[in-house]
């Protein structure tokens, strides 16, 4: 009986030491890729110029850029409004950063195949957006990290919406560069937003520097 309790307690113990020991080795919950912390957009104006059926665009030297900030809500500061010229061209860029604060975007252009941005809210005809992404190898992709905006006509202030899409495996094929501003893109196009930034924007008369 001493012998079949000391064998009791050896198994017991063995049993509490693996189960121990398997609890120390048990690989930490897995960080959510794309994990954001905050964004920015930036548009810069770009000298647009038509060679055949598409355009380059050139720098224009003493251009400052318009930076607009969104926090991890994806809200701008309270009361931003910013106003874009009628006839321009702007290269808008996006930054965005995890909540350690280090650049990711690099993150959507490696995996173009299931990143797309959209950018709706204004009234028809008043934007055209062209993807001018690159990856890696200097490819042409389309994602919307990089690309440029153009405005058409003056209009009434809009929130102007700015959605990076991931998409689930397979959708992006059903994508073109023409939806960019397509308001059912939730709809059509499923999977989730990584990113969804809106602010005020009021297209003015070329003419029209107020604020």
């Amino acid at each position: 009986m001493n012998k079949l309790h000391k064998y009791f307690l050896f198994i017991l113990s063995t049993v509490t030491a693996l189960t121990f020991n398997a609890c120390k080795k048990d690989p930490k919950p897995e960080i959510p890729e794309e994990e954001i912390g905050k964004a920015e957009l930036t548009f810069l104006e770009v000298e647009r110029e038509a060679h055949g059926d598409h355009y380059h665009y050139n720098i224009i030297e003493d251009a400052q850029p318009l930076t607009i900030a969104f926090d991890a809500s994806g809200l701008p500061p309270v009361g931003t409004h910013a106003h874009l010229h009628e006839g321009a061209t702007y290269k808008l860029t996006l930054k965005a950063y995890d909540f350690a604060g280090r650049e990711m975007q690099q993150e959507f252009l490696d995996k173009p195949e299931i990143h797309q941005a959209f950018i709706t809210g204004a009234p028809q005809g008043v934007l055209t957006y062209v993807y001018a992404d690159r990856d890696r190898e200097n490819q042409k992709i389309n994602v919307g990290i990089t690309g440029y905006l153009t405005v058409n006509a003056a209009s009434a202030g809009f929130v102007f919406r700015y959605v990076l899409r991931h998409l689930n495996p397979g959708v992006k094929a059903n994508i073109t560069a023409e939806n960019w501003n397509d308001q059912d893109f939730a709809a059509k196009f499923s999977g989730a937003n990584d990113l969804d930034l809106k602010f005020e924007l009021h297209p003015v008369a070329e003419n029209d520097h107020g604020h």
